[in-house]
């Protein structure tokens, strides 16, 4: 293990006794992410968004409600049923967590469908945007639904009849199932049976039926139009209204990686598992009859799943579509640009452009293009003779990856590490890990019982007989789709250092390498959290030797219990703490006699906040760092994840002034009380200060004044 960061001052106070922290001091995790998912919801709300943004908030929080139920109240289900009765940090048994989040969950349900029903949808009707509802189709539309559901629906969908044994494992997660009740004969000699009609993901939500006037957006729900003509599947015999239904199930299995033979086969296994898994939630559209929710329930195992009355159609990620159609750009954002590195020239080799110095981007207020370059060009050059990368998550078509292939065909040396663990994205990282085996690359499937989190790329080039490391540094994952959506940072750079310690960090990861020694990066499971520990401790020590202490971090989530308290002692000893922490939160700011010196802002805007970034004063020197790690037990225990320091004075005081400007930040910044509330400011729209706004601004008059440097220096004479 690296040693850890000594403080500064040679002779150290004697530590003052510490405080008992109890359950009092610490917020529930569960709890604190339904929240944050509230604060994204607020956003749905606000009456000063247009319309189709907020219906894009909207579908963000059903989306990350079914992940968090899939996730994280699946795992809560099956220590309920082992019995288990541990205590989180907050003092909350799984059985309190679990009766606690439905509690939470149905007032936030009721919230969504209130915003849509009572605000989007009037906004949407005015607007021209309208779902029809089946009765007031005309004779015309009819017709075409009719014509669309011969061709692409009736040709798709399967009845499956309840009383086979295949009926419960033909319901699919997060998609819409119909169940309807199919009579036939007469009422003498009546047969009936019930008949489940799975609504497959890859037919579109709404079926769009086109506008003789144009200037509207008229679409009928994939439902609503498999209701209408129902019967089509059943000729001669009766058939119910159905009831409509979705299920969530429980994707907290994983594969035992450590004892894998095959991990990609195991890998395989487990999605396949997933498929058939307990059912953790039930939301059953509401005007389903008595018979078919008791069917239903029976079906999916409602014993031990929360079911759900929904108050309106189901599954409202289908709002991504709305808020993407085209034709009504005055109901979204105005866009700001994602602009060049103006630390790159055009047309520049980006392997000069990081020779000359380390470029710091703010993604995606900088273009992620630089990134795709390195790997591209390093692709292409043939003095580069290796690429080392971290695949985490990826694009769809994944520009990175096809350059690695291209670079493998071309018989460089390439060696990426494919996360096969990465949740949700497995079976997309099991395809391009064959693609990149396929071209000649070498892959290796993560690492044995950790999840490699890390973003990091090495290029080795050859240059005047010698060896030039060039890096990629990240907050994010190799993915230009998101990179458009996420706040990131990168650090392009070709230290010497920072190479080595590159090297080592590979040769650790992908080949068993025994852990030796960092010159500047941190690395966790092995060192990281402890870097950290070193850093805070450090400011705890100048505090209580009367100097200025100050820290200011930026993440995702905060939740590790030996951070929070490491944190609480910085606050006692009078460490000025400035938190901006987006999700998750169990830290309690502003307790009196433990974190009365702490603040915590919560920023949630147009762009996903994702970047990490620690600040520490050090006596006016100070230390700043980026990383692939949030303050999570999960990141500094159990994944490799990377801590890389940021050297260059420039890229830490722009840094520093990316947290200063969110700190300030009072029209989408919201702040934690102690109670563990969160309270945005009230300020006129006037005097609000939004820190993306003004990063966007900022990037647009750099650019510009980059754009406008002249040519020829003219000087001025005297007249």
């Amino acid at each position: 293990m690296p040693p850890t960061v000594k403080s500064h001052h040679p002779e150290q106070s004697p530590e003052p006794p510490k405080l008992r922290l109890t359950e009092e001091h610490f917020i529930n995790r569960e709890l604190s992410w339904l929240a944050f998912n509230s604060r994204v919801l607020d956003e749905a709300a606000r009456s000063t968004l247009p319309v189709l943004e907020r219906v894009k908030f909207l579908a963000i929080t059903a989306s990350n409600l079914d992940e968090f139920f899939m996730v994280r109240v699946g795992g809560l289900q099956l220590l309920r049923e082992q019995g288990l009765r541990v205590r989180d940090s907050a003092g909350l048994t799984p059985t309190q967590q679990w009766e606690q989040i439905h509690q939470q969950a149905a007032l936030f349900i009721a919230r969504q469908y209130d915003i849509l029903q009572q605000q989007l949808v009037p906004l949407l009707n005015e607007k021209g945007i309208r779902r029809l509802a089946i009765s007031s189709l005309t004779p015309a539309q009819r017709t075409q639904l009719r014509e669309y559901f011969a061709e692409h629906i009736f040709p798709v969908l399967s009845p499956v009849v309840v009383d086979d044994a295949g009926a419960r494992a033909a319901i699919p997660a997060l998609q819409i199932v119909l169940l309807c009740t199919v009579t036939s004969g007469d009422n003498g000699h009546a047969e009936k049976r019930h008949v489940l009609l799975p609504l497959p993901a890859n037919l579109p939500r709404q079926v769009a039926i086109p506008d003789p006037d144009a200037g509207q957006y008229l679409y009928v729900n994939l439902e609503d139009v498999v209701t209408l003509f129902i019967g089509e599947f059943f000729p001669a015999e009766k058939v119910s209204a159905p009831a409509r239904f979705r299920v969530s199930r429980n994707t907290d299995i994983t594969v035992d990686d450590e004892s894998a033979f095959d991990l990609a086969s195991e890998m395989a296994e487990v999605l396949e598992a997933r498929l058939k898994s307990p059912t953790i939630r039930i939301e059953i559209e509401s005007g389903a009859s008595r018979e078919h929710m008791r069917i239903i329930r029976d079906l999916c195992g409602a014993r031990t799943a929360q079911v759900y009355d929904i108050p309106g159609e189901l599954d409202l990620r289908s709002c991504f579509q709305i808020a993407s159609i085209s034709g009504f750009e005055e109901l979204k954002v105005e866009p700001w640009d994602s602009h060049p590195s103006t630390a790159i020239t055009p047309g520049e080799s980006i392997f000069a452009a990081i020779k000359r110095g380390d470029i710091l981007l703010h993604h995606p207020f900088e273009s992620f293009d630089p990134i795709l370059a390195l790997v591209e060009e390093a692709a292409a050059d043939p003095n580069v003779i290796a690429i080392k990368q971290i695949l985490y998550r990826t694009a769809k078509n994944s520009r990175i990856i096809s350059a690695l292939i291209r670079a493998a065909q071309a018989g460089k040396h390439v060696t990426v590490l494919v996360e096969l663990k990465a949740r949700f994205d497995e079976a997309r990282n099991l395809e391009r890990a064959a693609d990149l085996i396929n071209a000649g690359a070498q892959i290796i499937y993560g690492v044995a019982g950790l999840k490699t989190h890390a973003k990091v790329c090495l290029v080795m080039r050859r240059e005047s007989g010698h060896m030039t490391r060039y890096m990629h540094f990240g907050t994010g994952n190799y993915n230009e789709a998101t990179s458009k959506l996420y706040t990131d940072i990168s650090l392009l750079t070709c230290r010497a250092e920072l190479g080595a310690d590159a090297s080592t960090f590979f040769n650790t990861v992908t080949g068993r390498s025994r852990f030796v020694h960092f010159n500047k990066l941190s690395m966790a499971p092995y060192g990281l959290r402890e870097r950290l520990l070193s850093m805070i401790r450090s400011e705890t020590e100048r505090a209580r030797q009367g100097d200025a202490a100050e820290i200011m971090l930026k993440m995702n989530a905060l939740e590790d219990r030996q951070m929070i308290e490491a944190l609480y002692d910085a606050s006692q000893a009078g460490v000025k703490i400035r938190l901006n922490v987006r999700g998750i939160c169990c830290l309690r700011p502003g307790i009196k006699g433990i974190s009365e010196n702490i603040s915590v802002v919560s920023i949630i805007d147009r762009y996903l906040e994702h970047a990490r970034i620690f600040w520490f004063r050090q006596g006016g020197k100070p230390a700043v760092f980026i990383a692939s790690a949030d303050f999570m037990n999960r990141n500094l225990s159990k994944r490799v994840e990377l801590l890389t320091p940021v050297e260059d004075k420039e890229a830490r005081k722009r840094l520093q002034h990316i947290l200063e400007t969110h700190f300030a930040d009072t029209a989408r910044g919201r702040t934690l009380k102690a109670d563990g509330t969160w309270h945005i400011a009230h300020v006129t729209a006037a005097k609000a200060h939004r820190s993306q706004e003004q990063f966007a601004r900022e990037m647009t008059k750099r650019a510009r004044q980059a754009n406008e440097s002249p040519d020829v220096l003219v000087p001025h004479t005297p007249k």
